[in-house]
């Protein structure tokens, strides 16, 4: 019983004591309440407004102040600095007692907080309270203070809270304009000697508090640049748009490397920080998981890929001591430590060890390797010393591996398989020195040193027992697909520099079969520049014979341009034939045999063979050897033609042919020797000074033939002396064909489509070179008849008459009218 009578008693002081205070202060409040907003104003040195005082027992003894204002500087802005739904003003209860007013906590309801940096560097809050405002403010306290003893001579502020405040931040030096919503803020022990403490919550680009900081701060020194006040707490910061973040502090974005893009959401988690912002220690932890970060064209984070950053970090001015670091990206657990130097070329010294890591899912990452399906392990160790960007690149010491290890690239139709290397880096170099994998049925070698990264250059030994092309090239047709390279080796060098590719090498394979062509000891040199591939010293067994070539290929504009000099010997033609020849129907045999010697130059343009047609261009000259026009016998046919025609009917006797029967009766024209110039334009081939020599004949003559194998041409037939002499024999109005070297010479035409042609003779040539020669024989005769001459232009061809009464009868006319009705078959 006594217990509880103590305590009702001490109840009962306290609510006495409670009364006493209340009364006190409405007491102080009803004397001073000018006299308060006034010695505010001096304090403060702003203009303060407020629309009533009254006493408030919120949250302890004190009084409140509603719609409470404080004007701006001037020199910033004519709005407010600071306006409240309220500033409630918690005193001390004990010195209440004694009529000493002491504060103990200002709080703030509702506020909104304008800061503001000018161009100088200068923030709006740095005048309030200046020192002299201070003296000038304590002398009228001094003369203006009433003489009762309760009247408070100063106010020790040692708390100060924010509730539901919201502050504005514009920087007028570096385009700042930074809001923070829904503030939280409690200060402890607000002494500007000593440290205080700081809590904060706060909604940043949010709709509710995602910000929160508690850390001391301090001591302060007056017209001290905050970046040099100390600092010691923690920071969570859940989420954090970085996009919104840029856009309002475009600081953030020129401190970051300028091909280095943060956008998205992120986290910081427990980040502790000890320091000044000029020197500040950070620990803790980035999660970028919703986040986003491209590095140019080479890196790209997309929101979704796990990504957290852990650090044990200092940062003073533009450089970072990574004490300890790990990155975790995508499934990558990389440690790393050293220093990072900011500015418009980053300069790393860092070391990195990975732990091994699947290549599975990289290609969202990296847009290089993009379609590739990669897969297999990788690790890396090493260090990192030089600058990044703007084309430098630092030196690297160290190692990176790749274990069992696959990828398809887009235009391949079957993956590589089992890569296995290891790469060593030395500096500005990196060796492999032997890296193997499998290629379809392929297994390949290949060595390979990085001279240089920045432009990269790159030196390769690369071989092969074998390699088919249909492997790494899915767009080759069926037939392509057959095609199979044997123990092929390359070696040379690639370089890159800006995008731009350049190379040059050698390559060298014994023997294989490509576009259908089997072929042996094939070598070429090769070199690319500027978007132009070269093709030097090409050699290659095929065909039975030998082919040199070089030439160019541009790939610079929207349509490739090429050219190509080549030099052709002992190539089989029935072989070319087959390779390149038409498919087309009943063309089930080819046309010609033989051995090709040829020389030629061409040039052209287009990707397909459809384009290239009309675009080659060219000359070169040719010969084909011991060869044959096949299912074609040139000179029967155009003998044949001949005798058809009226006068001619029987040129070609059954004994000729047998004793002949090369020219006459063969299948094929055979011929020693077939020789031309050409050209190439307008999609066709221009024939010029065509010969071709056959055991009892020769052929001369000009035409074309388009790649559709269509053909013109304007030829004469000659027949060999003693062929000629044989014909003429059994016919004596040939004669009338003979040439000057008493040869039979017949032009003729071959037109149409290959192979169904047929020689023409020109029949009018024929018709007017007979005419002539009856003409000739009337002529002839009628010397004989009157002048007594008894001998004939070609007594060899004249037959005796048998009745010399009915020559005599015989007039000129009817000699004539006999010529040209025999000429004319009337």
């Amino acid at each position: 019983m006594r217990k509880w009578i103590i305590v009702g008693v001490v109840l009962l002081l306290l609510c006495v004591a409670g009364v006493v205070a209340v009364l006190n202060v409405n007491s102080y409040i009803a004397r001073n309440k000018d006299y308060l907003i006034s010695q505010a104003e001096q304090a403060l040195g702003r203009k303060v407004s407020v629309d009533d005082v009254e006493v408030s027992l919120w949250n302890g003894i004190g009084f409140r102040l509603t719609n409470f204002a404080m004007s701006d500087d001037p020199a910033f802005s004519s709005a407010e600095f600071v306006r409240a739904k309220d500033l409630q003003v918690n005193l001390k209860f004990l010195p209440l007692l004694r009529r000493d007013v002491r504060v103990k906590k200002l709080i703030l309801h509702n506020p909104a907080i304008s800061i503001i940096r000018n161009a100088k560097g200068d923030f709006n809050f740095s005048t309030i309270a200046k020192t002299e405002k201070e003296d000038g403010a304590k002398k009228q306290k001094k003369e203006a203070a009433p003489k009762e003893k309760e009247a408070p001579s100063t106010f020790f502020v040692s708390l100060v809270d924010i509730s539901a405040g919201d502050v504005s931040y514009r920087d007028q030096k570096d385009g700042t304009n930074l809001q923070l919503r829904q503030i939280n803020l409690e200060v402890e022990d607000l002494d500007f000697d000593r440290p205080f403490t700081v809590n904060l919550a706060a909604a940043l680009f949010a709709s509710k508090q995602n910000l929160k900081i508690k850390t001391a701060v301090g001591p302060l020194s007056r017209g001290a640049d905050f970046r040099d006040v100390p600092l010691d707490g923690e920071i969570n910061v859940d989420p954090l748009d970085l996009s919104q973040l840029e856009a309002a502090v475009p600081k953030v974005r020129s401190a970051l490397p300028k091909n280095l893009d943060l956008a998205g959401v992120f986290r910081i988690e427990n980040l502790k920080l000890k320091g000044t912002l000029k020197n500040l220690a950070l620990k803790g932890q980035i999660v970028g998981n919703d986040g986003s970060i491209r590095l140019g064209n080479s890196f790209q984070k997309q929101p979704g890929i796990p990504l957290t950053i852990s650090a044990d970090a200092q940062h003073a001015g533009d450089r970072i001591v990574l004490r300890q670091a790990e990155i975790k990206l995508h499934n990558l657990e990389l440690a790393s430590k050293g220093e990072v130097r900011l500015g418009d070329r980053t300069l790393l010294n860092l070391s990195i060890d990975s732990k091994p890591v699947s290549l599975d899912g990289w290609e969202k990452i990296i847009p290089a390797i993009a379609g590739y399906q990669l897969s297999g392990k990788m690790q890396v160790r090493g260090t990192i010393r030089g600058e990044v960007g703007k084309g430098a690149t630092p030196q690297i010491q160290g190692n990176a591996s790749l274990e069992n290890a696959s990828a398809k690239p887009p235009q391949f139709s079957k993956p590589i398989e089992n890569l296995n290397t290891k790469i060593n880096f030395t500096g500005q170099r990196a060796d492999i020195k032997e890296m193997t994998l499998k290629l379809g049925n392929s297994n390949i070698r290949l060595a390979a040193t990085i001279e240089r990264f920045s432009p990269l250059t790159v030196t390769y030994k690369i071989s092969t027992p074998e390699l088919s092309p249909g492997e790494f090239q899915a767009a080759l047709s069926e037939e392509r697909k057959k095609d199979v390279i044997h123990n092929l080796s390359s070696e040379g060098q690639v370089g890159i520099q800006n995008g731009n590719v350049t190379a040059q090498g050698k390559i060298a394979s014994s023997n294989g079969s490509l576009y259908a062509i089997d072929y042996k000891d094939l070598q070429a040199t090769l070199s690319m520049a500027d978007k132009v591939a070269h093709i030097r010293n090409f050699n290659v067994n095929a065909l039975n014979g030998a082919v040199q070539a070089e030439g160019e290929y541009a790939f610079k504009g929207p349509v490739p341009n090429f050219s190509l000099a080549s030099k052709v010997r002992g190539v089989d033609l029935k072989e070319l034939y087959s390779t390149f020849g038409s498919k087309a129907e009943n063309d089930s045999q080819r046309d010609i045999r033989g051995r090709l010697n040829a020389d030629m130059k061409v040039t052209g343009s287009g990707k397909t063979w459809e384009e290239m047609k009309p675009a080659l261009r060219g000359q070169g000259q040719a010969e084909v050897l011991d060869g044959a026009l096949l299912n074609f016998n040139l000179a029967d046919s155009v003998l044949s033609g001949a005798t058809g025609m009226p006068g001619l009917t029987n040129m070609i006797k059954p004994a000729i042919r047998k004793k002949y029967p090369e020219t006459f009766e063969a299948k094929d024209t055979q011929f020693k020797e077939l020789k031309a110039d050409f050209d190439l334009a307008n999609g066709r081939m221009n024939v010029k000074n065509l010969r071709i020599t056959g055991a009892d004949f020769n052929v001369d003559g000009n035409g074309w033939v388009d790649f559709e194998r269509n053909v013109n041409f304007r030829s004469s037939l000659m027949l060999s002396p003693q062929l000629s002499a044989d014909i003429g024999g059994s016919a004596r109005e040939i004669k009338y064909l003979f040439n000057d070297q008493k040869q039979l010479e017949i032009p003729f035409s071959v037109t149409g489509k290959l192979p169904k042609v047929k020689p023409k003779p020109d029949a009018s040539y024929l018709a007017k070179s007979l005419q002539r020669g009856f003409l000739q024989k009337g002529t002839e005769e009628l010397q004989q008849r009157f002048l007594g001459k008894k001998e004939s232009a070609s007594p060899k061809e004249e037959s005796a008459p048998s009745d010399r009464k009915e020559r005599k009868k015989s007039s000129t006319e009817d000699l004539i009218r006999k010529g040209l009705k025999d000429c004319l078959g009337r």
